[in-house]
């Protein structure tokens, strides 16, 4: 095994420490140097040393990855618990996750806080579940009085299914599909203030056009259809509010729809009429 990857599987066992001594459901973030210095990664003077250590997180990045095809279930991203200190990108992920997300270099200073923020609550709410992650890499298990609780079962529910990744990815590959160019920036599970992310963006200079998928694993779950109308409400209330704020560079011009892989219950069409949303059915992924 590599120093690399030595240093990549100690990183994780210190940020899983880290999150089960959070508290309330809040968590700080961890400078490069603080978790350098914890894993002995020191400089001359005895310090941590945080150059490179944005190779051994992308390292660490790479064995949760691989992680995930067996499990069927996207593990958080904890290395973006580990920020800059100082800089332009001062207490943030550096530019190095983009690895991981693909637009973020693309996103302005406030939407990568938004993104840095979401992605810590899920850390914090995976809870127990990184002791099977540190088992299933030959790690030790952590204990901790506060460790947070989750759901039953191995990785539990509420991840993300293969259908509804198949779809989002199709909608933004397509995004003539929506009326969108293909020359727009795409985002995918594009960051709001409020925590919430939206599936699919495009953005141009004058307009904004936001997706909200559901596959056909809905069709079993008919309530989630009533979710996906009024979560686009909740969406379009959002953007334009922050089309107001100097601070997102949200055009003017913002549309939301509801995208289907098969067809909105008919018991849910008058509401969708009523709110004023934008339906798209029978989107099938080629």
């Amino acid at each position: 095994m590599t120093a690399n990857n030595d240093q990549a599987q100690a990183s994780l066992s210190k940020l899983v420490e880290h999150v089960f001594n959070h508290r309330d459901g809040l968590i700080n973030p961890i400078y490069y140097s603080q978790l350098a210095e914890q894993i002995g990664r020191l400089n001359k003077h005895g310090e941590g040393h945080g150059h490179g250590m944005g190779s051994v997180l992308g390292t660490m990045g790479h064995l949760l990855k691989n992680l995930d095809g067996e499990w069927g279930e996207g593990i958080p991203h904890i290395q973006s618990l580990v920020v800059n200190k100082n800089g332009s990108l001062k207490n943030l992920p550096d530019e190095g996750i983009k690895e991981f997300w693909p637009e973020y270099p693309s996103m302005t200073y406030v939407e990568k806080v938004n993104r840095t923020r979401i992605e810590h609550k899920r850390i914090v709410t995976f809870g127990s579940r990184w002791n099977d992650v540190l088992k299933r890499l030959g790690l030790p298990e952590i204990s901790a009085n506060n460790q947070p609780a989750t759901a039953k079962g191995f990785f539990g529910k509420g991840g993300e299914s293969e259908c509804h990744k198949r779809l989002k990815l199709f909608v933004r590959a397509n995004p003539e599909l929506v009326g969108a160019g293909n020359d727009w920036q795409t985002f995918l599970e594009y960051p709001l203030p409020s925590l919430d992310e939206i599936d699919v963006v495009f953005k141009s200079a004058y307009a904004l056009i936001g997706v909200e998928v559901k596959s056909r694993i809905s069709d079993s779950f008919p309530s989630d259809y009533e979710r996906g109308l009024f979560q686009t409400v909740k969406y379009r209330a959002l953007l334009e509010a922050m089309a107001r704020s100097a601070n997102y560079g949200i055009p003017a011009e913002i549309k939301i729809i509801l995208v289907l892989e098969t067809r909105l219950p008919a018991e849910f069409r008058e509401l969708a009429n009523r709110l004023g949303v934008s339906v798209l059915e029978n989107v099938k992924p080629m």
